[in-house]
């Protein structure tokens, strides 16, 4: 059941742990149900605004941090099958609409490990280049403003470049996930730390 405070005005007393809120409608391409659904999202969108409101005017960080997520959920699910919805069910799936730290460490930890096995089979090949090599160049290449070749020696440098494109490859997408995932988890922090948004 949506609550529904509409009209009331919260004081700083008021009690919102241990609260079980109700699972956001999902569409489900039925169309006789789709008009029900947007409508109760709707509804939904409007009463978690309202509470979102109340929340900041009596301090209450948690109960809006919550307000924000269920809100972002809601629309998510509103949107119109379109590239906007996918952004917006990804930013759900990656970090629960920015408040988990763990889903986007997880992810860059997955990245990362996953770059790096891929370099260290085929370092196993190179004698000029060592795992300590690889773990330098994979995780320079995680880290954003981080060139991971400044001190890496000229013939081990030469056979990094040598290496096939897929793993250049696999280096560039690293290199452009990584800052969205670091974005993501700063945001997650910031909101964990009851600072404002």
């Amino acid at each position: 059941m949506t609550p529904r405070f509409h009209g009331q005005k919260f004081h700083p007393g008021c009690m919102f742990q241990c609260v079980t809120w109700p699972k956001i409608p999902k569409r489900n391409g039925h169309k006789k149900t789709e008009d029900t659904i947007e409508h109760a999202l709707l509804d939904e969108i409007a009463c978690y605004e309202y509470i979102r409101t109340q929340a900041e005017n009596i301090g209450q960080l948690e109960l809006r941090k919550e307000m924000i997520r269920r809100e972002l959920a809601c629309r998510a699910e509103l949107a119109e099958p379109s590239f906007e919805r996918l952004l917006r069910k990804a930013y759900g799936w990656i970090c629960d609409h920015g408040t988990s730290i763990v889903r986007p460490a997880l992810a860059l930890l997955c990245i990362w490990g996953f770059t790096f096995l891929a370099w260290r089979g085929w370092a196993a090949q190179e004698a000029a280049v060592t795992t300590w090599d690889v773990l330098y160049h994979t995780g320079g290449r995680m880290v954003p403003f981080v060139g991971g070749h400044a001190y890496v020696e000229e013939h081990t440098l030469k056979a990094l470049r040598a290496a096939p494109h897929v793993l250049h490859f696999l280096s560039a997408m690293a290199a452009i996930l990584s800052p969205l995932l670091l974005f993501l988890m700063a945001l997650a922090l910031r909101l964990k730390f009851r600072m404002s948004v």
